[in-house]
């Protein structure tokens, strides 16, 4: 009777298992599709230019898409420069070749960035910064700066820094790159971002070519003339039930093969599946896993909030100026002192770094994780050396 119940137990766990089993092989991605662009089926060996002009929101709803080998699509950007979304019902299949890199510049107009990424600043006397939320500076002693993305880009030959990283390992939002900085010299603009893509399939995506958002490179001028910032790489993110083959995902940033050290930052690549077999090659800062958010709705953003500091509860509608301060502490009061931090759909343990700028001196800064609550409301309590008098506070979570 023993053996019997024991049998029956490994049974019942054998079961429970092959139930569980079962129930992942028929998880399925859902890409919100309504097909209303129909098949995306270019011509082998075509040259396809999609003016995405009536698409001002970048979506696209297609019910299978499949781009054979040596056919080439590229994208001039709408009036909004959105990132490009395909949203597909079945299946994809890519051999041939999609591409939102941004333009290399060759003048003293900044080059365009791909679908979704900023322009190159302009040079000349009146020259400008590269577009982006890491866009190159405009450098009116030499050359312009790189832009940055998921990396920074270089230093130039004229010591002149890159822009800021931004983003995270998500991509969400889906973000595309930045433009490179211009520089005096008249012919010396910034290469443009590298562009974004998204591409989500309620079926597999196959992918035996290549998907590429590179940063353009920055003009060189004339000679030993300044020459103009190099643009960063763009964002690529495949969603699918299953990812396959061996083809090659490039976000690298514009170059000038190092010559005055114009090079972008690298973008941002993601794979989010059930089943991830792909095996290609993948140049950028690449993260994978199952994070099945494809748009955003309103209220699925992260979103972090500066709650309270060294216990004072911060003003529910923050200033940020120093003239009316959000919350006072008393003078007594010793370091370091605990900020905390409340996030909105940030996976948990996410590192989250509280930064004080205060009205004189560097900017301060530690770090700690939201190791408290769940993916939709969570805490970070993170203590800091706050310097005396007044400073700003912010809080950022991890790249």
């Amino acid at each position: 009777r023993t053996r019997e119940r024991k049998s029956m137990k490994q049974k019942l766990l054998k079961a429970i298992f092959a139930v569980l089993l079962i129930a992942n092989a028929n998880a399925q991605v859902n890409s919100g599709s309504n097909g209303s662009d129909g098949a995306f089926n270019p011509l082998d060996s075509s040259y396809t230019v999609i003016n995405m002009t009536d698409h001002p929101n970048g979506i696209y709803q297609y019910t299978s898409v499949n781009i054979p080998a040596n056919a080439i699509v590229t994208f001039i950007p709408n009036a909004n420069n959105t990132p490009v979304t395909w949203l597909v019902q079945s299946n994809v299949v890519i051999n041939g070749t999609v591409d939102v890199s941004g333009q290399s510049a060759n003048s003293s107009i900044g080059a365009i960035g791909g679908a979704g990424g900023g322009s190159g600043g302009n040079g000349g006397s009146f020259g400008t910064s590269g577009q982006g939320l890491g866009g190159g500076m405009f450098n009116n002693a030499g050359d312009g700066a790189n832009a940055s993305y998921g990396s920074a880009g270089q230093t130039n030959a004229s010591s002149f820094p890159p822009g800021p990283t931004y983003g995270n390992i998500f991509l969400i939002p889906l973000l595309g790159g930045s433009g490179g900085g211009g520089s005096p010299w008249i012919s010396a603009g910034g290469g443009g971002g590298g562009g974004a893509i998204e591409i989500a399939a309620s079926g597999t995506i196959l992918l035996g070519g290549s998907i590429i958002a590179r940063g353009g490179q920055g003009s060189i001028g004339g000679g030993s003339h300044p020459h103009g910032g190099s643009g960063s790489g763009g964002g690529i993110r495949l969603i699918a039930t299953k990812i396959s083959g061996n083809g090659s995902l490039n976000a690298t940033g514009g170059s000038d093969g190092g010559i005055d050290a114009l090079i972008g930052g690298l973008g941002r690549v993601r794979l989010d599946a059930y089943d991830n077999e792909f095996a290609g090659g993948v140049s950028g800062q690449f993260t994978q896993g199952s994070q099945f958010i494809i748009i955003p709705l309103a209220g699925q953003l992260p979103q972090l909030t500066v709650t309270s500091v060294g216990g004072v509860p911060v003003s529910a509608s923050p200033t940020g100026t120093l003239s009316t301060p959000d919350a006072v502490l008393s003078a007594q009061q010793n370091n370091p002192i605990p900020i905390v931090v409340s996030c909105a759909n940030l996976p948990l343990n996410t590192q989250v770094t509280v930064s004080v700028k205060p009205a004189n001196g560097a900017v301060v800064s530690a770090t700690g994780y939201n190791n408290t609550g769940t993916l939709s409301s969570s805490t970070a309590t993170i203590s800091i050396n706050i310097p005396r008098g007044g400073g700003i506070i912010f809080a950022t979570a991890a790249n």
